[in-house]
């Protein structure tokens, strides 16, 4: 057994807690904890320190992070020169036959990057994963001309910019990661994660890295069973088509098929890009470019056959919908395959640009929204001038929401890299800390309510919620330590908390 002594928990008035094996056993005072504990058993102090139950991201791509992480990363660069500049050097020093990198903002171009090199190929994904900005080496490895064209994609051949699903095009001509190479990604993502608190990820791997969800699935079941994985994974299933969802379902995987570090969630669709990269579906043309409204990535005859597939196993289906004409496809769905109460919780990913209508028929048929209050820090520079003042009103509405319906917190990780005391105080704050600007202060959620989205509401939205999101007796000890108390900070300092220590599953899996 291990007693965890002289801390302050979150909600309690308890200074002390006892873990036997993987469960908290006993909450109460330092000298009934002792009580408890023989001379063999493991006493920590925690010098006053604070403990929350373990974050929780409950939309993220592991894969992806762990990918990033290893590749060229490109989010602190603030300039298109840097992004070229950061390049090049990798290309220098590593002799790789692709260079892969990911999170610059903005726009590049592919005469940018075949100044760099013509020889090798190089390809850039842009922060959202949207869009990827490729040179001429790589257009030509993977066979794409000016009059290439992609379903659910667009290739703009003279700028070398290629979106959404086109983006596969390049990937299939990418050297294929080895099994040992993607277990290193998810122990890579997994211990970024457990850097920053986080015990338990709703995460989208399927087709992230490779196309074969079989391969993934194995590979994350295996390290499950070894008990290799740090992170509780609730994977958001992707697919390619809908046969491929259904050989999924045949082979008798379904939500909550699993166990307590890997277990099979929702059905995911994505159904259009991003704001950022002015590819989300919008009803109206952007407001800062009228040539364009992005556009949708599946058709209204696929999202209505996955979902009524997913309907009929009893699986729940999220949607990544950003721009409001993608919303309007999937509440249409909704409207007419979600049961009353939403029990399986169907339900949106991001609830950025909506409007008042749609809002109200979430609230109406409690569906659940999984928000990444993290995007405020860049989108409030950004979302008024790309949708409008009017629209911008009811956008990123997230006290709304949480108060009509279940609101859990997330990073879409990669996208941006996962920080829930920051996307704490984000929700809290709206204000953007590096890029300016602000959302509607009437929409901020106050700090408990922040905190939950991260912790029990999250758990929730996982179903885990009977053992997991809580410092609680019986519950399984999955926390982190805090080196202060959030709760006394000032709303705008939040972020700059450090965490000390995180368990998972009643082991140490970060300490400072």
């Amino acid at each position: 057994m291990k007693g965890y002594l002289n801390c302050k928990i979150y909600n309690s008035d308890a200074t002390a807690f006892l873990v036997k094996g993987n469960i908290i056993e006993k909450i109460g005072t330092d000298e009934q904890i002792q009580k408890e504990l023989s001379e063999l058993d493991e006493c920590i102090d925690l010098n006053g320190m604070f403990v929350l139950p373990g974050f929780i991201d409950s939309h993220m791509h592991l894969l992806n992070l762990g990918q990033y992480l290893n590749n060229v990363m490109l989010s602190e660069c603030s300039t298109t020169e840097e992004v070229l500049e950061k390049v090049k050097n990798h290309m220098e020093s590593h002799d790789s036959a692709w260079i892969v990198g990911r999170g610059y903002h903005g726009d590049l171009n592919k005469q940018q990057l075949d100044a760099i090199s013509t020889e090798k190929p190089i390809a850039l994904t842009r922060v959202c994963g949207h869009v990827m900005t490729v040179n001429s080496k790589a257009l030509e490895l993977a066979g794409i001309t000016e009059d290439t064209a992609v379903d659910g994609g667009q290739i703009l051949f003279d700028s070398g910019r290629v979106e959404e699903n086109a983006i596969y095009l390049i990937h299939e001509k990418m050297p294929e990661p080895d099994d040992d190479t993607l277990k290193e990604y998810i122990r890579i993502g997994a211990q970024y994660c457990n850097a920053h608190g986080i015990t338990t990820i709703g995460s989208d791997d399927f087709l992230s890295i490779v196309k074969d969800p079989k391969r993934i699935l194995n590979i994350f079941e295996q390290m499950s069973y070894q008990e290799k994985l740090t992170v509780r994974v609730n994977e958001q299933c992707e697919f390619e088509n809908i046969n491929q969802f259904a050989e999924f379902l045949d082979d008798g995987y379904t939500m909550d098929v699993g166990n307590d570090f890997f277990r099979i969630g929702p059905l995911k669709l994505i159904t259009d890009g991003s704001l950022g990269a002015r590819t989300a579906a919008m009803v109206n043309p952007y407001h800062d470019d009228p040539s364009t409204k992005g556009g949708m990535t599946m058709s209204d005859e696929d999202i209505e056959m996955f979902v009524k597939l997913a309907n009929k196993f009893n699986m729940s289906t999220i949607c990544h919908a950003i721009g409001d004409e993608a919303v309007d496809k999937v509440l249409a769905v909704f409207q007419d395959t979600v049961l009353e109460g939403n029990p399986l919780h169907h339900g949106l990913v991001h609830c950025q640009i909506m409007r008042q209508s749609q809002i109200d028929q979430v609230l109406k048929q409690k569906l659940s929204c999984y928000i990444q209050s993290q995007f405020i820090d860049y989108d409030a520079s950004i979302y008024k001038e790309r949708v409008g003042s009017v629209l911008a009103k009811t956008s990123y509405p997230f006290k709304t929401l949480y108060e009509g319906t279940l609101v859990s917190n997330g990073s879409d990780s990669p996208v941006e890299l996962n920080d829930p005391l920051l996307g704490i105080q984000l929700a809290c704050t709206r204000k953007s800390i590096h890029f300016g600007g602000e959302m509607s202060q009437k929409e901020c959620l106050d700090l408990d309510q922040a905190i939950a989205t991260f912790t029990q509401n999250g758990a929730k939205q996982l179903f885990m919620d009977d053992r997991l999101g809580y410092i609680k007796e019986g519950y399984i000890a999955d926390f982190v330590v805090l080196e202060e108390d959030i709760t006394e900070k000032d709303l705008s300092d939040v972020a700059n908390t450090r965490v000390m220590m995180t368990v998972m599953d009643g082991k140490v899996v970060f300490e400072r």
